[in-house]
Parts: C-alpha cells; structure tokens; sequence
C-alpha cells in the first residue's frame, strides 16, 4: 500500500500533533500518572513510531479548532481584505486588477490548473501558518502544565519555565499571522503575473515597416 504525506499532513497535522503529545505527556508527568524512561524511547519499533504519527496527526486534526480560536485572538477579522489592499495599493498604478480580495479560493483553485507545484509552494504558506498557530496553542498548554507543576511542588523554576513557553507561544502565534498574510500575497501576486502574461501574449505583432523608396 503507497502511503503519500503532503504538505498539510506533515505541517499542519503531524508536526502540530507531536507538540500535542508532548503536552499531554507533560501534564501526565507532572500529576505522576506517568513517569518516562527515556532509555526506552531508543527501542522504539517501526511499527510503533507509525502508530505515534497516526496518534499525533489525530491530535493534529482534533485541536485544530482550538488552535483556530487561538489564532482568531490575535488576528483580526478582514486580515485577507488589507493584504489586498496592501496589493492594490503596490500595483493598481501599472496594472489593471479586477479580481477581488475573496476571490482567493478561486484564483487558487485556477493557479492550480496551471502549476500544481507553484499552487504547492503558496500552500505551503498556510500550511506552515497552521502548524505554527497549532505549535502555540501547545506551548500554551506547556506553560499552563508547568505552573500546575509550580502549585503542587513549590519551585520557582517552574514558573520561570511557564513564562519562557508563555512568551514562545505568543512569538509564534504572530509568526502564524505573517505566514497567513503571505499566503494571500502570494495567490494575488501569481494571478497578477499571470494576467500579465496573458495580456502581453494576446497582443498583435507589430506590422514591420515599409521599405523606403530609396530600397527598392
């Protein structure tokens, strides 16, 4: 049986799925359910590290509504409206534009006609926005497991531990809200390029210039 893994299995399920894994690992540590023997992770079969990426890209998909809730804390609403008036605003000036900041998902759709491996490369945009907004929301929860941990042991270095993840997760939640942006750019910038193109090719040739008297 082939088994394919695109860029939004691994980036925005599987990937974001470890960090789920490793804060329920986390939190089940920290309440003494379970205690790691890390000497056991490097007998870990092939059979069983598949399963830990089905688990993970389960997770992955299960938290994504979270991590979306998350996501909309911090990005507000119209994002897709003022990086194409961002757009407009660069080009409107040389270029005619006539498609619309919500006509994304159709321009896509038609660069994916095109170039299937171009329409890949501007996926991979979001794909990586919803791996990093997934990997906040998980160090979120890192950070709340660790001041758990602070409450029932009494140690400051766990409190110091919930503010470094804190702060990472707050990082990386922006660094979400950019890659999204890029994403947008990126389907306005190709469909301009290929207006462009499409334009320049159904131009008429020049007719070439009459020989003068003279040349006859």
């Amino acid at each position: 049986m082939n088994i394919r893994l695109g860029v939004y299995e691994i980036f925005s399920r599987i990937v974001p799925g470890g960090f789920y894994l490793a804060a329920i690992l986390q939190l089940l540590v920290v309440m003494g359910v379970l205690q790691l023997d890390w000497q056991s992770v490097d007998n870990v079969s092939l059979l069983m590290s598949l399963g830990l990426v089905v688990v993970c890209y389960i997770l992955g998909e299960a938290f994504d509504m979270f991590a979306l809730a998350w996501f909309r804390l911090f990005k507000r609403s119209g994002y897709s409206a003022r990086t194409f008036a961002l757009f407009k605003q660069r080009h409107q000036d040389r270029w005619e534009i006539d498609f619309k900041e919500n006509d994304w998902p159709i321009l896509l759709a038609f660069i994916r006609t095109k170039n299937l491996e171009l329409a890949g490369e501007i996926e991979r945009h979001n794909a990586l926005s919803i791996m990093l907004r997934n990997a906040s929301l998980a160090l979120l929860l890192m950070a709340i497991n660790s001041f758990i941990q602070f409450l029932l042991v009494r140690s400051e270095i766990y409190i110091g531990v919930a503010l470094i993840f804190l702060v990472i997760s707050l990082l990386i939640i922006y660094e979400s809200i950019k890659f999204r942006g890029w994403f947008y750019g990126s389907i306005f910038e190709t469909m301009l390029a290929y207006r462009i193109d499409i334009e320049d090719s159904i131009k008429p040739l020049k007719k070439p210039a009459k020989p003068s008297k003279g040349n006859k």
